[in-house]
C-alpha cells in the first residue's frame, strides 16, 4: 500500500462520521416521506395536533471544499377536531405587515389631508 491509498482511506474514514446534517438528509434519502416536515400527531381525547415544520437546505461545493446548511422552522399545527380540520399558524408575519402598512398609509393620508 502505498502513501495516496493510506491518505484516501483516511479521508473516506473521515467523511463517514455521522453528523446531523448527514443524519437528516440520510433519513431524507431513505424515507423520501414527509416525517421531517409534519410531526407525530399528538392525541388529547378526540382532538389530534400535528406540528409542521418548514425545511430549508442548500449544499455546495468546489475546489478542495464542501459545505452545506439547513434549518427546520415551526410553521404551525393542524388541530383535527371531531367537526373540522383548520391550520393554526404559529406566527403570522405577513398578516401583521400588511396591517402595519394600512394603518401607516390611513395615518399618512389623515394627516396629509389635515394640511
Amino acid at each position: 500500500m502505498n502513501y495516496n491509498e493510506i491518505d484516501n482511506r483516511a479521508e473516506l474514514d473521515m467523511n463517514s462520521e455521522e453528523t446531523p446534517i448527514k443524519a437528516v438528509f440520510k433519513k431524507f434519502g431513505i424515507q423520501k416521506d414527509v416525517s421531517l416536515i409534519y410531526g407525530e400527531p399528538v392525541e388529547v381525547g378526540l382532538n389530534k395536533v400535528i406540528p409542521v415544520a418548514k425545511m430549508k437546505y442548500a449544499v455546495g461545493g468546489g475546489g478542495e471544499g464542501a459545505g452545506g446548511s439547513f434549518s427546520v422552522k415551526p410553521v404551525g399545527v393542524y388541530e383535527i377536531t371531531p367537526d373540522h380540520v383548520s391550520f393554526k399558524p404559529v406566527n403570522n408575519y405577513r398578516k401583521l405587515a400588511a396591517i402595519g402598512l394600512i394603518v401607516t398609509g390611513i395615518a399618512g393620508f389623515l394627516l396629509t389631508r389635515k394640511n
